[in-house]
């Protein structure tokens, strides 16, 4: 089992200023937390060896590349001679931008963003000539809510209690 690595208020601090912004200078960050740009430039060399921070990258507009359609598909595939390769595929195929093994009536969803219907169409063919792939159910998403955002380093707030409060007589 693997522990998780110990984190501090101010590494916390730290990771959710990278996550909103990679860009910001150490000088920045130093501000922010309370320390000085070397003390940061050193906590940030941890957290990167310890594997806390895993890269840094580019966002780039999907619209701008011309991929305009994003869909999730999910999987219901079988468990055959194709089934580790075919994964494996799966996870380098350039168009699946995401995908997860799950509990529950599907084997694998996936997130994948292309440039329209025919390009999506290419791709389930590619899957399925990839994996034994028992059945499949492919949905459109019309437009994002929330999507990309920083991964939460704070304890969430508890919710509001609603007031119960007895009316006088």
């Amino acid at each position: 089992m693997t522990v998780p690595p110990t984190l501090d208020d101010t590494d916390l601090k730290i990771l959710d200023l990278l996550q909103r912004d990679a860009r910001l200078t150490q000088a920045t960050i130093a501000e922010a937390v309370g320390l000085t740009a070397p003390s940061v430039f050193e906590r940030i060399r941890k957290l990167e060896q310890r594997g806390v921070i895993r890269g840094y990258r580019a966002e780039v507009d999907p619209t701008a590349l011309g991929k305009t359609l994003t869909a999730f598909i999910r999987l219901t595939v079988a468990y055959d001679k194709k089934h580790a390769a075919g994964i494996a595929a799966l996870g380098h195929d350039p168009d699946v931008l995401e995908c997860y093994s799950v509990a529950g009536e599907d084997c694998f969803i996936i997130k994948t963003r292309v440039k329209d219907p025919s390009e999506l169409e290419a791709l389930i063919n590619r899957i399925r000539s990839r994996i034994t792939v028992q059945r499949t159910v492919t949905m459109i998403a019309l437009s994002a809510v929330k999507e990309g955002g920083p991964l939460s380093v704070f304890a969430a707030p508890p919710a509001p209690q609603a007031a119960h409060k007895k009316r006088a007589r």
